[in-house]
């Protein structure tokens, strides 16, 4: 959610514009990062593009359907690519938000 204050002349304006603004934040506008959805097969590192620009230092798994534990891979995350492994024996989805 992004609102402007710019326009707003009064002190009443103010609090009714960042009332309903802050009422409607959401989890992922808190943070620098970016989230993504992706299908990662049995046993197997996952490549991604990284969308941000610098390598970011978390994530956090935000839903995942299927049996697997999913951790970041063995390849060094870089300012083009970030990687995630599914350690288990069956396809994942998984919805992952990466953060700085």
């Amino acid at each position: 959610m992004k609102f402007s204050l710019e326009n707003l002349f009064d002190l009443k304006q103010v609090i009714r514009q960042l009332a309903t603004g802050l009422e409607r934040l959401r989890f992922e506008d808190n943070f620098e990062g970016f989230q993504v959805t992706v299908v990662i097969p049995a046993g197997s590192e996952f490549k991604l593009r990284n969308q941000l620009k610098f390598i970011p230092s978390k994530y956090i798994v935000l839903f995942q359907q299927g049996n697997g534990l999913i951790t970041a891979g063995d390849s060094q995350w870089t300012s083009d690519f970030l990687y995630m492994t599914n350690h288990g024996a069956a396809e994942v989805t998984v919805k992952l938000q990466f953060l700085k």
